[in-house]
């Protein structure tokens, strides 16, 4: 199973459904020939996507080229060049010697042979997702295991791994152990193979930026970090790496007779990369850093995931130091895609795989993606239209919900722990809501604009979005029949009063009564 030379790699093209070894893939991918990769989970899309630029980075630059259009036979060349000596071991998903390199998997010294413990069957066991809860994919589902599937697999887990307990440590290319590593991209294309071209060309002006830096990288380093034998003790300076190394952090290997039937696993007590200090500030072209702190550190996001707010700093650069990944490409005049994806994880567990794509018309992309300046007006008005949407949802929407829940109290306790899950539920409803409509609103106001005038705009639409989801709620919740009525009003004269208190919006009732008067006028 050489992935260099076998179709090992299920690929749905233009003209139908083909195998593929990865020159095959690549090849097909300069052509924009791929749809869709039928093998893979969403979650490990990106990784193998991130996987691929590099490998195509690196080889064109080391050949003097720029094209990612290449044939079969020049991906097949150039992949070889990158193990040298080591030969096709390194492509190979199954090599029973461990002390051989192969595909992911590091060699590994014939003392720790015998301390290789299975650690999965099945390639979703062996992926990075910890579901020991079994929250976002059920481990082990998997019930007939494909070599393409272990690919994807392998990947994740050796690029994407945060620490994970005493002997599974995490990669380089993430601030700390607990973090995660956000993808962020602008894609001018949605297709595969284009998306693929794409970040292959900006990759080349990204290594020269790389290379200029102070992390001493090597354009002739080291690539593959599997090739050398690994004792989990010894760790890479990135003075001895290419900057578009790829990662392992793991020490494991696959075991089969003509078939991959077991991964095994042995412990490693440091990491395969060494940059700790550098709080995974490492030059990678997709991951953002954050540059709010005293220290730069590479961006992680929080539980609560790709938030509005967290995208609006992503397109602002607000206090954000943007990815290689997020420059637009010259000469294109279409809509582009802000994409961002990130497996949030915690102590042992994950908090969700989370995605976004925001489309960013052709008019806007001249105002935005890190073009703007401090106080830059946009930029500004963005900011205020997510606190009035946070001012809405916390100071006005739920105490009205809560009242609902309680029963309509003459005062309502927000810290009940009964109620939260309920409010909850159409508090979500209430932050989908307005944040799908957040930028798509953002992009819509003129260039020239009075931003306490769109706020108040903004402050009316949110209004009337909260008082559906309120709406929404007194038909959903289960109230006392016998007070219904007044717990709905209750609920309503919450909603209304907090809404017109001078803390939160007191100029809508000054609209609503200006309002008001022109309608008494005229009858």
């Amino acid at each position: 199973m050489n992935l260099l030379t076998d179709e090992l790699l299920r690929v749905q093209a233009s003209s139908g459904l083909y195998t593929m070894s990865l020159p095959a893939l690549m090849s097909a991918l300069g052509r924009d020939d791929v749809v869709s990769l039928p093998g893979i989970q969403r979650h490990q899309e990106d990784a193998f996507h991130v996987f691929l630029c590099y490998l195509a980075g690196v080889i064109l630059s080391r050949r003097g080229h720029t094209d990612s259009a290449q044939p079969e036979e020049y991906w097949l060349k150039g992949l070889r060049e990158l193990t040298g000596e080591v030969g096709d071991d390194a492509w190979m998903l199954v090599v029973n010697d461990p002390c051989k390199p192969a595909f992911m998997q590091p060699p590994i010294p014939i003392e720790d042979h015998g301390r290789l413990k299975v650690k999965a069957r099945t390639p979703d066991e062996l992926d990075l997702l910890p579901t020991a809860k079994n929250h976002d994919l059920k481990q082990a589902r998997a019930t007939c295991s494909t070599p393409d599937g272990w690919i994807y697999s392998l990947i994740s887990l050796q690029t994407m791994s945060g620490y994970f307990g005493r002997g599974n440590p995490g990669i380089s290319r993430m601030n700390r152990g607990f973090g995660n590593r956000p993808l962020v991209e602008l894609c001018h294309s949605i297709r595969p193979g284009q998306r693929w071209r794409d970040a292959v060309e900006r990759l080349h002006v990204h290594r020269g930026n790389v290379l200029a830096g102070a992390w001493g990288y090597d354009p002739q380093g080291l690539v593959l970090t599997w090739l050398p034998q690994w004792d989990g003790k010894s760790s890479f300076s990135l003075t001895a790496l290419d900057p578009f190394y790829i990662e392992i952090c793991r020490r494991v290997r696959l075991r089969g007779e003509g078939q991959i039937d077991l991964a095994e696993a042995v412990p490693c007590n440091a990491n395969r990369v060494d940059a700790k200090a550098l709080n995974g500030v490492v030059g990678d072209a997709w991951h953002p850093i954050d540059v709010g702190s005293t220290n730069d550190k590479a961006l992680s996001i929080s539980p609560q995931g790709l938030t509005a707010q967290v995208l609006r700093r992503l397109v602002f650069a607000d206090g954000i130091r943007l990815s290689g990944m997020q420059q637009p490409l010259t000469g294109k005049s279409e809509t582009a895609w802000l994409s961002v994806s990130v497996l949030v994880r915690g102590q042992g567990t994950t908090d969700g795989y989370h995605e976004k794509r925001v489309p960013i018309p052709a008019h806007a992309q001249r105002r935005l993606l890190g073009s703007t300046v401090p106080g830059d007006p946009l930029a500004t008005l963005s900011r205020s239209a997510i606190d009035y949407a946070g001012k809405m949802q916390n100071s006005v929407l739920k105490p009205a919900i809560f009242s609902l829940i309680q029963g309509g109290p003459d005062k309502v306790q927000l810290d009940r722990d009964s109620a939260q899950s309920w409010w909850q539920r159409f508090g979500k409803i209430y932050t989908t809501r307005w944040s799908d409509a957040f930028f798509p609103w953002l992009w819509d106001v003129p260039t020239s604009f009075v931003e306490e005038d769109i706020l108040k705009d903004w402050a009316r639409w949110l209004r009337t979005e909260a008082l559906e989801v309120l709406n929404e709620a007194q038909a959903a919740l289960p109230l006392h029949s016998g007070r219904h009525y007044r717990i709905c009003v209750q609920a309503n004269r919450m909603f209304w009063s907090a809404l017109y208190s001078e803390r939160n919006f007191p100029f809508l009732r000054e609209a609503k009564e200006r309002n008001d008067e022109r309608i008494a006028n005229t009858k």
